[in-house]
Order: C-alpha cells, then structure tokens, then sequence
C-alpha cells in the first residue's frame, strides 16, 4: 500500500469491527482536532468567551461526535462532514437571530430587571428560577452589595448571570 491509500483508509475507515491501532489513533487524533480547531474557528464560535446555553450545547455535541472520529467509531470524514454541519446550523442560527428578535430570545434567552431601585421584581425572579437568597449571593459576589436597597438596577443576563449597578452615593 502507497501512502495515498494509507490516508484514504485513515480518513474513510471506521473500526467497527476491529480495534484501531496506536499509531492510526494518534493519526486520528491530530487530524480531527485540526479539523475540529479549523471548523469551530470558520463558525466563529463563542464556545469559550460569552458562551451561551446554545454554544455549550454545540460544544458537548461536537466533543461526542469528534471522539468518535478519534476511536473509530466513525470514519475521519464522516467525523469532519458531521462537525461542519453542525458548526454550519450554528452559524446561520446566530445569524438569524441577529436579524429576527423573537428567535434571538427562543435561542439566547431573555434579560430580566431582577431588583430596580432597592425593589426586588418577585414576578422576574420567578421566571429567572433564583430565589431571594440566591439573588442575595449574587449581590454579594457580583455587585459587592450586602442589601437589595442598595441597587440601583440588577439585570438576570442571558447567560444566567447577574450583572449589578449600584446606586451612587
């Protein structure tokens, strides 16, 4: 066998039935997190900066599937073809949701005034599923703010963090 058919073969073969060797899943390995690395760069992802509920899910998927391509449980290719799909839904999803706002809120979540001016929104907390002792946390850690009375404004972002003004003076 020439290299060419020893790429093929690495790139198409799936070991359903046998075990790959060392060296085919070390091969495997570096082709398919080039390729994941490639891809998920082309998508302009935000997996790791201001991931949202939607990248994290992205995340785990293409984690599940590359391994896949690395075991050889899947071909390289069909690993590959998978991911750039999936980076490719993700995208014009994003895309979309630049442009239409109520699927920007179905796939990002929503912003919800928490506490406005020392008053706590009970209605919003709800929806957010914090409880006031919770919220009362968050204060402490995010706005460095012991009392609600001391907020001017506190916002539940869409990434489910809570983001704090105090009030001045």
């Amino acid at each position: 066998m020439g290299l060419y058919d020893d790429l093929v073969r690495l790139l198409t073969q799936d070991y359903m039935s046998a075990r790959p060797g060392l060296v085919d899943v070390a091969l495997r390995a570096a082709l398919v997190y080039a390729a994941g690395l490639f891809l998920v760069r082309l998508g302009k992802s935000r997996m790791i900066s201001r991931a949202t509920a939607l990248d994290v899910i992205l995340g785990f998927v293409l984690g599940s599937l590359l391994s896949r391509g690395i075991t050889g449980s899947a071909s390289v290719a069909s690993t590959v073809v998978g991911a750039a799909v999936l980076i490719s839904l993700h995208w014009l999803a994003t895309e979309v949701a630049e442009y239409v706002p109520w699927f920007e809120g179905l796939l990002k979540g929503h912003v919800y005034v928490l506490i406005e001016n020392g008053v706590i929104k009970e209605e919003n907390l709800k929806r957010s599923h914090l409880t006031r002792s919770e919220l009362e946390e968050q204060l402490r850690l995010n706005g460095q703010v012991e009392h609600p009375e001391d907020v001017k404004i506190a916002y539940k972002e869409r990434r489910g963090e809570i983001s704090v003004i105090r009030k001045s003076g």
